[in-house]
């Protein structure tokens, strides 16, 4: 079930959040009840096989977290954790990836038979991620043993089941705790609705609207010619960002209406100066994950490999080209190659997790080279560290939305001039406007598309700034609209709805999030 479907907008939806309500009378367990069996009714609509899978992780999770924790020794703990993480791997790795490797042999010739109808279980790198990192936390003291209903909703809460964010036991278990979980509040519920709406329209209105100006592009990519890939490409970086952004914002606004508070997972990224500051605002959860579970402890790895060797860990050494490379380098390619291959099994998302760990190595040597006060900094306006940033991106996409990498080189090579195809294939407009389809080409109906992006990107305020949800001492980001804030008044009620209204008559059958596939 879709986050933008009739089913859940007007049946599923109110149905949760009126039985939460009713069963708040009656205590604690009956709202975890609720909302695990719910949520599993979420995930089992749309395939009812795999919510056998689902149930069947949590059940092995929650067995092995009975084996972690106060009460045994280290060495045991040890080995109970190395048993579950590879339990859990060896399942994802198997719908994930064995699949499409044994497609891949029976396209090639050396299998006789394929698998090509075997899907991908929804949201099975998420939960599976999830409990991981609980097992970790559990492992390490961080987190405490749970119950197994406390634990089911912590894995299966519908909001967050899907798509993420990555959540941590320290950021939901004590939400779920007694006299700290209640039914639904009127502060609460009014900042999820308006979150939730507003996630929504960026979907249906901007995301959804982009999607076929990208398919041209990436159904015939050696087709294109220099302005179709130009264009198609930039469309599907603004069609993923408005795609994710909205379903972050969905997400978040969802929980909110229930009375729990997620972590912000999306913070304006396209004005990140430089691609460190970029996967601190992009997929937040995601990034926070890759450093604690995987950057961490290979960093340590070899800082424990050069202590044993007689070389420093220090920052000084760390500047030099040995140890940027050894305790830099190596750590954050290292990271970023498995987050690519985290994102689908295909040479592309290699290279696409490689590209960027070879963009965040070079964002650190720079910070290297120029620290804070260097006179080059004065030198460099911000506005083309933004661009750059931006530009890189667009770049890596390419890997991320072709089919495998020789489209996408391909593409990349039309993009730089060395392949002549069509100079424009005629792109859809935003949406179907008589008043402009008369008189504007096809390349303008694109560029005003593209161009009504940047303007909201990079000109207006994200949607917790508006809402005011930004964590307590951020500043709120440069916009060119400061004064706009969500207030509860008439005003902002109806244009909500209007929203709202709108976007629900948008809505396409088709429609599907993005991040979904991963």
């Amino acid at each position: 079930m879709l986050f933008v479907s009739n089913e859940f907008l007007f049946l599923f939806l109110p149905a949760s959040l009126i039985g939460y309500q009713l069963l708040s009378r009656f205590g604690r367990n009956a709202m975890l009840s609720w909302l695990t069996l719910t949520s599993l009714f979420f995930y089992g609509y749309w395939n009812p096989a795999y919510l056998v899978l689902l149930c069947g992780s949590i059940l092995m999770n929650f067995l092995f977290s009975q084996r972690l924790g106060e009460g045994r020794s280290d060495e045991a703990q040890g080995r109970w954790l190395t048993i579950a993480i590879v339990a859990n791997l060896a399942l994802l790795m198997y719908f994930k990836y064995l699949f499409p490797v044994l497609n891949f042999l029976h396209i090639h010739g050396v299998l006789n038979h394929g698998f090509v109808d075997v899907i991908l279980p929804l949201g099975i790198s998420f939960f599976t991620f999830t409990q991981i990192a609980y097992l970790i936390d559990l492992r390490q003291g961080i987190a405490q043993r749970q119950g197994i209903l406390p634990y089911s909703v912590f894995v299966t809460l519908f909001p967050h089941l899907i798509a993420g964010p990555i959540i941590h036991p320290r950021e939901l278990m004590p939400q779920l705790e007694e006299g700290r979980i209640r039914g639904i509040h009127s502060d609460d519920f009014s900042v999820g609705l308006t979150w939730f709406v507003l996630g929504f329209a960026k979907k249906v209105m901007i995301a959804d609207r982009l999607g076929p100006m990208t398919d041209i592009l990436y159904a015939h990519p050696h087709s294109a010619g220099f302005a179709t890939a130009w264009i198609g490409a930039i469309c599907y970086n603004f069609q993923l960002y408005f795609d994710f952004s909205g379903y972050s914002d969905m997400a978040l606004g969802l929980a909110r209406m229930f009375g729990i508070t997620f972590p912000l997972n999306f913070d304006s990224p396209y004005k990140a100066q430089g691609f460190i500051e970029f996967w601190q605002r992009w997929h937040m959860t995601l990034s926070r994950y890759i450093t604690e579970y995987l950057f961490t402890p290979i960093l340590r790895m070899v800082n424990s490999h050069r202590i044993d060797a007689g070389k420093k860990v220090s920052r000084k050494a760390m500047g030099t080209p040995e140890g940027f490379a050894q305790m830099v380098a190596f750590p954050v390619l290292l990271s970023m190659l498995i987050a690519g291959i985290w994102h689908g099994a295909g040479l592309q998302f290699i290279v696409f997790g490689l590209l960027h760990g070879l963009y965040i190595t070079i964002n650190h040597a720079w910070r290297f080279l120029t620290p804070q006060g260097h006179p080059l900094h004065r030198k460099v306006p911000p506005a083309f560290m933004v661009a750059l940033t931006f530009l890189g991106f667009i770049l890596s996409q390419v890997f991320f939305r072709a089919a495998n990498v020789h489209d996408a080189t391909y593409v990349l090579g039309t993009m730089i001039g060395l392949h002549h195809g069509p100079a424009f294939h005629a792109f859809p407009y935003l949406a179907e406007l008589p008043s402009t389809s008369a008189f504007l080409g096809s390349a303008t109906k694109a560029l005003v598309a593209i161009s009504v992006c940047f303007f909201i990107v990079w000109g207006t305020p994200n949607t917790q700034e508006i809402l005011g949800q930004l964590p307590h001492g951020q500043l709120r980001m440069p916009s060119l609209f400061p004064a706009l804030k969500w207030r509860v008044t008439m005003l902002w009620s109806f244009a909500v709805a209007a929203i709202f209204c709108i976007s629900v008559l948008l809505l396409d059958g088709q429609t599907r999030f993005l991040y979904f596939q991963f």
